[in-house]
């Protein structure tokens, strides 16, 4: 504050006493206190505003001032209180409005505030405190509708016909079934099924995991097994039944993820079928544990 500006308002404070002297029911009393506040002289603006509203319980101006006051010395609930007051009283009183906007912007309740200077605003269009406290707030967030793709749940965006699932690889299916996520790696295994329909080795991961997530044994896998070898089919098998039989490979690729080796004997009358199943059921256990 300039000492001009303080002049100014010492010399205000002389006539306000003045006034309020010679008419101690004068309304005078809220100029005071106002000019005594923007001097910092809160406790003696509290004062005079106490006498005066003895008074004049219901004078909008009076409860302004207070809220005022009360708002710079960091009470902003009994500045909102008395801001609330005022517009009680006065419902259109742009002072009451603007400063209740400020304890709102304070508070960090931006959309509050917005909505008290948008009615300002219709009261005065043209006022540049209010325009320029519209424009400080922070801009609000878009009320738009969410497209299509992500109105979807999570589970089903990712199944979505042209929404990509992020990092689809085997690996990560692989990844997954270590740690136990086994729908997770099934729906890997799918999708990449859909986009390489000639992977077998997919199809075969696929229908193991589905086995697996199923409940059924290792026991039960063997058995199937057992019956494929023991019961070839014919040469000519369908194209959509290449995946069902467990080969030779698939064998060798089992064992090494087992960490171990298999004999790939065909039964014969000379070795007991049980001993053949023994072995590949011991195997498909190692398999399962470190899959």
């Amino acid at each position: 504050m300039t000492t001009d500006q303080q002049s100014s308002l010492l010399g205000k404070i002389a006539a306000y006493t003045e006034i309020l002297i010679k008419d101690p029911n004068s309304t005078i009393f809220v100029s005071l206190a106002e000019t005594y506040r923007k001097m910092g002289l809160f406790d003696d603006a509290m004062q005079i505003l106490s006498k005066g509203m003895e008074k004049f319980p219901d004078l909008a101006s009076a409860h302004i001032v207070l809220g005022r006051i009360q708002c710079q010395q960091g009470d902003f609930s009994a500045s909102t209180a008395s801001f609330e007051k005022a517009l009680d009283l006065d419902p259109e009183n742009l002072a009451a409005l603007v400063g209740y906007a400020r304890v709102k912007i304070l508070l960090e309740q931006y959309e509050d505030a917005r909505k008290v200077l948008m009615t300002a605003r219709e009261l005065s269009p043209a006022d540049p405190v209010i325009n320029k406290l519209i424009l400080s707030l922070p801009e609000a967030e878009p009320a738009t509708e969410p497209d299509e793709e992500e109105a979807l749940p999570e589970e089903d965006a990712a199944d979505a016909p042209g929404v990509p699932t992020p990092l689809v690889s085997v690996t990560i299916a692989d990844l997954y079934m270590k740690q136990g996520l086994h729908e997770d790696a099934l729906k890997i295994y799918r999708e990449l099924s859909v986009r390489e329909p000639d992977n077998l080795d997919l199809r075969r991961k696929i229908k193991d995991l589905e086995k697996l997530m199923s409940g059924e044994t290792a026991e039960e896998v063997a058995e199937e097994v057992a019956e494929e070898v023991a019961e070839p089919k014919d040469a000519t098998v369908d194209a959509d039944d290449t995946d069902s039989a467990v080969s030779e490979p698939e064998l060798t690729e089992m064992a090494e993820a087992g960490g171990s080796e298999v004999d790939l004997v065909q039964p014969s009358g000379e070795e007991p079928v049980l001993a053949v199943l023994n072995r590949w059921l011991t195997n498909i256990e190692k398999r399962r544990e470190h899959v």
